[in-house]
């Protein structure tokens, strides 16, 4: 399966956050035994920048929230471009792993010193 790709706009000094379904053609997935790992570079084999916190909201209905807190977002410079990506493990299926999706991650610059 190819990922997805998804370009994401984060504003330094907000938190950013967003809900993931796992579903295959029409159900949703039980995520419970899955771990998520999801990223941002400035490109492949670079220095990681932050990483989403990750948390399964409702395993059993395949929802997943990815969040980069205040503190995380601080960390990004408007005039970089960064790259993300983000992995699901299954650990009921011998341990497989896919990407799911990919993107650029565009940064708008804060104003107001927080």
């Amino acid at each position: 399966m190819a990922a997805a790709k998804h370009n994401i706009i984060v504003s330094r000094g907000e938190d950013f956050s967003f809900t993931l379904t796992v579903a295959d053609s029409s159900n949703a997935i039980d995520v419970s035994n899955n771990t998520f790992k999801a990223e941002i570079r400035r490109g492949s084999g670079k220095p990681l920048v932050t990483s989403f916190d990750v948390t399964l909201t409702t395993p059993l209905s395949g929802i997943v929230d990815f969040k980069l807190p205040k503190a995380k977002t601080l960390l990004l410079d408007a005039n970089v471009n960064y790259k993300w990506d983000l992995f699901r493990t299954d650990d009921d299926a011998n341990t497989t792993t896919t990407r799911l999706i990919y993107g650029d991650v565009k940064v708008e610059n804060n104003i107001t010193d927080i």
